[in-house]
């Protein structure tokens, strides 16, 4: 006769009560198995850094051609290395800093902002009430160097976001938010499936209008154009009607 349990009884009987045990047991288990499952699938964050609330000075020399950088003198310079440090500059928020610095190519100034990096890239967000200009004016320190043609696959991302402000920083889940803030000037940033990172311009060398690269920003794309070397910053130069 089977077993048969009443839920008012106090006890279970023994073959029932050793079958549920091993029902909860199995369960257990598998409920693990899913969420361990699920943690290993997925993408790990990147060693991308947003320095919130902490405070720095910073003098250096303006470059405000294609993007506002701070140019800082590199200590322990040799001949195989650049003279200087480049730094992205951006406005608090979802804008670029474009107004912060007009008619101001090739002058130093002292700053404050908050460092923004990942890798070997590096951002600052500048508090603008900081800004001072020196009275020196230093001449441009380093051309653009061509590095031939390129072809390229990869994805349109903010650079601000995806150097440390938001993590992850990229693909479908962030498409909206690179669309803001490209469209407000923060200098859009092709990564390659391999990870290399160029800043884009456009076919003369300027950026884009901000609105230009939004139905392309986060889709997986391939281009051909002319890879650029500033320093230690590397630019691609890309025609819009050639991205697929």
């Amino acid at each position: 006769m089977n077993d048969f349990y009443v839920g008012y009884v106090p006890k279970m009987p023994p073959g029932l009560r050793v079958f549920v045990r091993r029902v909860v047991a199995i369960i257990g288990l598998l409920a693990m198995a899913v969420a361990a499952a699920l943690l290993l699938g997925q993408m790990p964050f990147a060693k991308s850094t947003f320095e919130f609330g902490q405070v720095r000075s910073f003098e250096g020399i303006l470059e405000t051609n294609p993007y506002p950088t701070l140019l800082v003198d590199r200590p322990g310079e040799t001949e195989s290395n650049p003279k200087y440090s480049r730094y992205l500059l951006v406005a608090p928020g979802k804008h670029g800093a474009d107004t912060l610095f007009q008619n101001t190519n090739g002058k130093r100034v002292r700053l404050k902002g908050e460092l923004i990096y990942r890798a070997d890239q590096t951002m600052i967000e500048v508090e603008p009430a900081s800004i001072r200009a020196l009275e020196s004016v230093e001449p441009n320190p380093a051309p653009f160097r061509s590095l031939g043609e390129v072809h390229v696959t990869g994805e349109i991302v903010d650079s601000k976001c995806y150097l440390g402000v938001m993590n992850p920083g990229m693909g479908k889940a962030h498409r909206d938010c690179a669309s803001r803030c490209i469209s407000g000037g923060i200098p859009p940033l092709f990564v390659t499936r391999t990870g290399d990172q160029f800043l884009l311009v456009d076919p003369d060398g300027r950026p884009f209008p901000g609105d230009a690269l939004r139905k392309f920003v986060a889709e997986p794309i391939s281009v051909q154009g002319e890879l650029l070397e500033r320093g230690d910053s590397k630019f691609l130069k890309i025609d819009l009607a050639q991205l697929y």
